[in-house]
């Protein structure tokens, strides 16, 4: 093989700390963009209406959604792919030079004790991690690395640090080349609007309204934070529960964002005013998510604080709202199109 190879492949945007989810979504665009529509259904909410002790479990329905697994990711791109469990360091190494002179990027899990790319833990903190490998540089001995939670890419790591800090999971990808396969179905956007809206209204099987659920976490926004305060944490660099409630709430919005503007049509008047207010749902939960990381700073008066996110958190309710009403009158409106357009036609026929 060549003596320094790299894979051009750079961490997706809107991933940061997703370390395993991310880094395969961000392998599986360097083959296709199809593993959007994993995150089809994301924009949703999780159901806020248990109190008290009960309440922070009921954090992180969004990111049970959101960041799922890796084969929920893949299946989109029509990749094969392999989870290698329990090898050796020598046979892993072996397995990813070979990877890697075919162009494919190698996904593996490690100890964060021997990634130099995190300062905080690199010798001083033992965490399990996954991250990409995207080269191998016979010269130097080096590995280069490609890792979303710290949105780096081309990181060199020695192959002693590697083979010290590998934890024996290691994932391929490559491309499906049989010719027999058939493509999978992917929806319209349209069909993904109307389901998302349907289900978020409360019109669906789950027959609970998602805008409803985002303002009761906005009336219990306090109380979730004292009760997020009180969960232990494994060390200091560690977020909340609920700060990392709201991200995976921004994460999984980014995402179903990209999916609209690289699969809508340009000339679709209606899917660019819909873009352009789902880019607003993403600004303001990132508001909300800065104003929450800020209200921890010291000498900032933390309960008015807390009581203006709650109140942005209700203004975006009914922002998303209104978008999902709009979603589902448009679909109506087309329905009634198209038959009056199919009647005319049978009439034609007729005459």
């Amino acid at each position: 093989m060549p003596q320094s190879h790299r894979i051009p492949l750079q961490p997706l945007q809107g991933f940061d700390w997703s370390s395993l989810t991310g880094n395969v979504a961000s392998a599986a665009a360097h083959f296709s963009s199809d593993y959007m529509y994993a995150f089809a259904d994301a924009w949703t909410f999780p159901c806020f209406t248990e109190h008290g002790s009960k309440a922070i479990p009921s954090l992180g329905q969004e990111s049970v959604l959101y960041n799922t697994s890796y084969d929920q990711i893949l299946k989109w791109t029509r990749l094969d792919y392999r989870m290698e469990r329990y090898l050796p360091a020598e046979e892993a190494l072996a397995m990813i030079r070979i990877e890697l002179a075919q162009g494919h990027p190698v996904l593996v899990k490690g100890d964060t004790y021997r990634c130099s790319w995190f300062p905080a833990d690199y010798g001083r903190l033992h965490r399990p991690h996954f991250y990409l490998i995207t080269g191998y540089d016979d010269l130097t001995n080096h590995l280069f690395c490609t890792d979303v939670a710290y949105m780096t890419y081309h990181q060199a790591q020695t192959v002693s640090d590697f083979s010290l800090g590998f934890a024996g999971d290691l994932l391929t990808l490559r491309p499906n080349h049989d010719q027999y396969s058939q493509p999978a179905q992917l929806p319209t956007l349209y069909e993904v609007l109307t389901r998302r809206a349907t289900a978020n209204l409360g019109l669906g099987d789950e027959a609970y309204s998602a805008f409803d659920s985002m303002r009761n976490m906005a009336d219990g926004w306090i109380e979730l934070d004292r009760l997020a305060a009180e969960q232990p944490l494994h060390s200091a660099a560690d977020m909340s529960p609920l700060n990392l409630e709201l991200l995976y709430i921004v994460q999984a919005r980014m995402q179903f964002l990209q999916l609209l503007e690289q699969k809508r049509d340009a000339k679709d008047s209606f899917m660019e005013q819909i873009t352009a207010a789902f880019n607003e749902t993403v600004r303001s939960w990132t508001l909300i998510r800065k104003s929450y990381v800020h209200s921890f700073e010291p000498r900032v008066q933390r309960e008015p604080l807390l009581s203006l996110i709650a109140e942005r958190i209700r203004a975006t309710a009914a922002l998303e709202q209104s978008l999902a009403e709009s979603i589902l009158h448009s679909n109506r409106l087309r329905e009634i199109m198209n038959g009056y357009q199919q009647a005319g036609r049978s009439a034609g026929r007729k005459l």
